[in-house]
């Protein structure tokens, strides 16, 4: 499928570009865009309120609400764009004469929380497609019409998973190979003070959250206070055979250093932490562990990077409140891009 849009970094988020030319006048997509009756018919119900707008997406998505920050007629418009539960986002549409009758859309969605991205990246794509339909007549969602409801799952599904292979390769890890064995490197920004993180990190209630699932803690059965030094926990998953492993803290400076011993092959994995201007700077080291051979084939680096990487994607969830459909999708986004990566070497 054609993908019309990408995602690149800003700052500790995120911002969504979506382009596409229309064949029409500057006049009738600017119509489209900012006239409730026809805004029905390919994207949701628009009212104004006192204080802003509200927009139905309808299909299961909360309303968004915001207000016009600047409205240039039949060249750009400026929205605060607000989802329940999510933080304030930029919504910028520009309108570029290209040629007689064909018009460029340019669509920036800026300060999207990460992982959130590659969620609205497919879902505005699916918008710019129904928009065709309501300039062309041929595919309008009729007066009052919902996109969330209208969406067509498996195109959306496709472009998600597009959409997240590039927003993973905005923040890849390093591979380290040494004979037969494999290590990763990884850095994220993350959008939450260190207090946060660390809370993230140690607290008995959180690391369940996004790590593994705590299956027991022996020094504190009652799970009160975060990890010590010298601590052990299982983690993993009980219902599978040789899935629940011993880990061990390491080392332990709070608000800094957090290192402990992971999986079978108990190699070292540390996890430190700094303060960064848009939040905290995380960085994960696991030392490299033996490749092994499982589900018919070689495990190795890819593996080991889309792991941890889709691990600190659910941490970024986490901190920011959010859960993402198809959650599942996000280790073989990573996954894909680790591959490509290793065949290329």
């Amino acid at each position: 499928m054609t993908i019309f849009g990408d995602i690149a970094l800003d700052g500790a988020r995120r911002s969504v570009t979506v382009e596409r030319e229309y064949a029409t006048t500057a006049a009738d997509l600017w119509s489209a865009l900012t006239e409730p009756g026809r805004i029905a018919r390919w994207i949701g119900n628009y009212t104004t309120e006192a204080d802003g707008y509200r927009l139905q997406l309808g299909g299961g998505f909360p309303d968004v609400t915001g207000r016009v920050l600047a409205c240039e007629p039949e060249k750009r418009f400026v929205l605060l764009w607000l989802f329940a539960g999510e933080a304030e986002t930029e919504l910028e549409a520009t309108l570029a004469p290209h040629g007689e009758d064909h018009v460029v859309l340019t669509l920036a969605h800026r300060r999207v929380q990460a992982i959130n991205a590659s969620v609205y990246g497919a879902l505005w794509q699916a918008a710019f497609t129904h928009l065709d339909g309501e300039l062309t007549g041929e595919q309008a969602l009729g007066d009052r019409g919902y996109l969330g409801e209208a969406v067509d799952a498996s195109a959306f599904d496709a472009a998600l998973e597009e959409y997240r292979r590039r927003e993973a390769a905005l923040t890849p890890a390093r591979m380290i190979r040494q004979d037969g064995r494999s290590g990763v490197q990884l850095e994220r920004v993350l959008d939450a003070p260190i207090d946060q993180v660390w809370d993230a990190l140690t607290g008995p209630e959180r690391i369940g959250r996004w790590l593994w699932p705590v299956v027991e803690w022996p020094d504190d059965p009652a799970r009160s206070r975060p990890l010590e030094l010298g601590d052990t926990f299982l983690l993993g998953d009980a219902n599978v055979p040789d899935g629940v492993h011993t880990m061990e803290v390491l080392a332990l400076e709070p608000g800094r250093l957090l290192s402990f011993t992971w999986g079978p092959a108990r190699s070292a994995v540390t996890l430190s932490l700094s303060e960064e201007v848009d939040g905290t700077l995380l960085v994960l080291d696991q030392d490299p562990i033996p490749d092994v051979f499982g589900a018919g084939r070689l495990r190795s680096a890819p593996d080991f990077a889309a792991g941890w990487h889709s691990l600190v994607d659910g941490l970024t969830l986490l901190l920011e409140g959010l859960d993402a459909p198809k959650r599942e999708g996000l280790w073989e986004a990573a996954y894909d891009v680790y591959a490509a990566e290793d065949a290329a070497e």
